[in-house]
This record gives C-alpha cells, sequence and structure tokens, in this order.
C-alpha cells in the first residue's frame, strides 16, 4: 500500500468510525428536542459544511435539468430516513440501531433491487438475503413482540428507516452516471434542509442556540463529521479504492456503533443483538463478495 493509499484507507476508517458514533450522537440530541427539530438542524449544517467540498473538489454548483426530479426524491427519502433515525433512537438503543440499520440497509437494497430491476439472484446471494432477514428478527425480537413493542423498541423506526435508505441507494445508482455525486450531495441535503423545516416549526426552532456545548458537540460530530465528512470520504475512497473495497469499510459500523453505545450510553450487548448481527454482517459479506 503506498502512502497516498494508507492516508485515504485512514481517512475513511475515520469516517466510519464517526458513522458509527453518529448514532450515539443522536441518542443525545434526542434530549434536546423532537426529532424534526434535530433532523432540520442536523442538514442545514451538514449542506453550510458541504459547500466547501464542492468548491475543493472543482465541482460547479450547477446541476443539468434532468438530474432535478432525482435530488428531489432523493431528497424526501433522506428527509423520512432522517427522521426515523433521530426518532428510532429516542425511543430505542443506539447500539442496536447502529447494528440493525447499517447492516440491514445493503440486504434490503439487494431484496427491494431484485424485485424492481428483476435481477437474477446469485445463489451466495440467496444464502445472504436469507441470513440477513433471519439476523434482523433475531434482533427486532419479531417472536417476542407486538405492533406496540415494535413502536416502544424503537425497532420500527430503525426498520422503516433502513426502508427509506434503501429508496435513497436505489434512486441515487439511477443518476450516478449523469451527475458528480459531489454536488449531487450538496442538493440533496439543501433540499432536504427545505422538507424538514415545515416539520420542526412545531418547535421553537431557535432554540438550539440556547442550548449547552454537549447538544452543540454532538450536532457538529452528526452533521459536519458523519453527514458531510463521512460521505465525502466515502466516496472518495469508492473512486480512488474501487466500490468493492469501499464497501468492506462498512462492517466497521455496526462494531463501532455498539462499542460507542456501551462506553457512552452504558447499553448492554444482548445475546440476540449479538447473534443477530453477526447473521446480518455475513449477510452483507455475502452479498458483496464477488
Amino acid at each position: 500500500m503506498n502512502l497516498s493509499n494508507f492516508k485515504l484507507v485512514t481517512l475513511t476508517l475515520v469516517a466510519m468510525v464517526l458513522w458509527g458514533l453518529s448514532w450515539t450522537n443522536a441518542k443525545i440530541l434526542g434530549n434536546y428536542g423532537d426529532a424534526s427539530l434535530m433532523m432540520f438542524w442536523r442538514f442545514v449544517f451538514a449542506t453550510i459544511s458541504f459547500a466547501p467540498v464542492v468548491v475543493w473538489n472543482g465541482n460547479p454548483f450547477k446541476l443539468p435539468k434532468t438530474s432535478l426530479r432525482f435530488i428531489i426524491i432523493n431528497a424526501i427519502f433522506m428527509t423520512s430516513y432522517n427522521f426515523f433515525y433521530f426518532k428510532g433512537t429516542q425511543t430505542g438503543l443506539a447500539g442496536t440501531g447502529g447494528i440493525l440499520v447499517s447492516t440491514l440497509n445493503p440486504i434490503l437494497t439487494a431484496v427491494f433491487a431484485t424485485l424492481i430491476f428483476r435481477d437474477i439472484i446469485p445463489k451466495k446471494n440467496i444464502i445472504g438475503l436469507f441470513l440477513g432477514l433471519c439476523g434482523g428478527g433475531i434482533i427486532m425480537r419479531l417472536w417476542d413482540s407486538n405492533a406496540d413493542q415494535l413502536m416502544q423498541s424503537g425497532n420500527l423506526f430503525f426498520l422503516l428507516a433502513s426502508i427509506s435508505w434503501v429508496a435513497v441507494t436505489l434512486n441515487t445508482s439511477r443518476i450516478k452516471y449523469r451527475v458528480s455525486f459531489i454536488p449531487y450531495s450538496f442538493w440533496c441535503f439543501f433540499f432536504a434542509s427545505i422538507f424538514s423545516f415545515p416539520m420542526a416549526m412545531g418547535n421553537s426552532i431557535m432554540a438550539v442556540f440556547t442550548f449547552d456545548w454537549i447538544f452543540w458537540l454532538n450536532m457538529m460530530l452528526v452533521s459536519v463529521g458523519a453527514m458531510a465528512y463521512g460521505t465525502s470520504i466515502y466516496f472518495l475512497a469508492s473512486v480512488e479504492l474501487g466500490a468493492q473495497k469501499a464497501s468492506a469499510f462498512i462492517f466497521t459500523v455496526p462494531i463501532t456503533a455498539m462499542g460507542f453505545a456501551m462506553i457512552f450510553l452504558n447499553e448492554k450487548l444482548t445475546i440476540t443483538t449479538l447473534l443477530g448481527g453477526s447473521l446480518t454482517m455475513t449477510a452483507v459479506y455475502l452479498i458483496n463478495k464477488k
């Protein structure tokens, strides 16, 4: 590994750690206000911090008109993802959410992509999908849950967050050859800020400027760190290292998500979370394996 690749690998690992930490950040932010308020300000600060990334990469802010509908659709589902993300961490366990969502995302994406695009599923993917769905059910303890328990545990919100992210992934895959990912991400953040604003209006929007440093530390980590920095570095890694190598870094997210939740939130790693997480991570490996 040459020096430039080593630096990029290091930066990508930092990005994945920030993605894992963001679940703990979201749980802490939930103590300060409603999910819609936290979501709105996350998009605002991510948009502001992502603008220099667009300039640094030499990308124009102007986009082809044909890409606008994809941006609008993406922003809508990013808004729903972040709402369920914050709502889930408010009512449920951050570590469990981090494991469930980060592992279910690629699994459900494979399921929906197969249904929508009618792709032929390789045998290894069938095994992976089976293991992944079983693992997700074990994490959510479906055999011991009703609708109310799923809601109260936050697991229903985590599942809806994962489905929302599937829509983001599939929509983005349709535009990746038409426009640069960097300005595309910027405008998605921008429009998501606009879409989330009406949802946040029931709160005192400017009240965040009276909150303490703990709020601001976690808000900056979840918006500037995880969303702006994490997204741009992961995209850079996908280009420079290749999509397969970049996707391998995703395996660090559920581990760090649970680790940070145990350290900062005193959450316990249950047998069901460990077993289900192991199955879903195995599933992601099988699906991503060439």
